[in-house]
């Protein structure tokens, strides 16, 4: 029964062609000597012994796949390893049957950081990054994170909402109920819910945009502050709940509006999260298969 150590990983973002070359620089500065190979359209493997003679040896198996290449790796005692040219231990299907070697372990895990890094996305030095790193990416309008689309379509649906209870022209429309409600708590928070791109974000934005016009709103209507501010007609569902809250707690009013709305912008938020996803950090290039 054979001893040694062996893995097996993809890489998603690799090339078949490229990636044989990188194979061989890793084996060659990791002190192997590749003395056979085998490469064909699809598949190609690698045998190598190492240089002092003493240590383990290896076998590499790299398989193209439609994204990326599958790779198979085997380090065993290197008077293990075939000696006939065009023989690989890998393909008499020993890895069901290893035995653990402890020098092989070392070497596997030795190399395996050189084969698993993916050259498909090349890291920049932080030095060369096109912003500062103290300074927030969305003052830059980087909106691979969703943060700016957050920000201007909270402001964007807040402004509205601000507009439509205090400066929006006379009208018909104004006595129209369930046109102000549809404007207020459906239709500026869909806005600004949308924008934020995920749930969480989605009932923020919606929450800040009918919350904060309403709070102002209610002080008015309370004859607190802001003498004008509540016009007539005013909001038929503030006015109800002005009348059930009465007196200081009134200003529970806000809250509610603004709970009811966040409900609508984080609905909102889903769905723009699955038009326009949101980029998050990149998974590892390397996966068990």
């Amino acid at each position: 029964m054979a001893r040694g150590a062996s893995s097996h990983f993809s890489l998603k973002r690799a090339e078949y062609d490229r990636y044989y070359p990188t194979v061989l620089g890793v084996l060659q500065n990791s002190g192997f000597l590749v003395l056979d190979a085998e490469r064909t359209e699809d598949r190609a493997f690698l045998q190598g012994l190492p240089r002092t003679g003493e240590g383990p040896g290896i076998e590499i198996e790299i398989r193209r796949r439609p994204k990326g290449v599958d790779v198979h790796v085997l380090v065993v005692p290197h008077q293990d390893l075939p000696q006939e040219k065009g023989r690989f231990l890998m393909k008499q299907g020993v890895f069901g049957t290893l035995q653990s070697d402890p020098a092989s372990d070392r070497s596997l895990a030795d190399i395996l950081p050189g084969l698993r890094r993916d050259e498909g996305e090349r890291q920049v030095d932080p030095r060369f990054r096109r912003t500062p790193t103290n300074i927030p990416e969305w003052i830059f309008f980087n909106l691979k994170g969703g943060t700016m689309t957050w920000f201007l379509g909270t402001v964007i649906g807040l402004t509205g909402a601000a507009y439509l209870l205090f400066w929006a022209p006379e009208g018909p429309y104004r006595r129209n109920d369930p046109l102000m409600v549809g404007l207020l708590l459906v239709l500026a928070p869909w806005w600004s819910g949308i924008w934020g791109r995920s749930a969480a974000r989605g009932l923020v934005a919606a929450f800040v945009t009918v919350a904060i016009p309403v709070t102002f709103y209610v002080v008015s209507a309370l004859n607190w502050a802001l003498p004008g501010l509540a016009r007539n007609p005013q909001i038929s569902m503030i006015t109800v709940f002005l009348d059930a809250l009465k007196g200081p707690a009134g200003i529970a009013v806000p809250v509610i509006l603004g709970i009811l709305s966040g409900i609508v912008g984080a609905i909102a938020g889903v769905i723009g999260g699955r038009i326009f996803p949101l980029q998050m950090k990149r998974a590892r290039s390397s996966e068990s298969i």
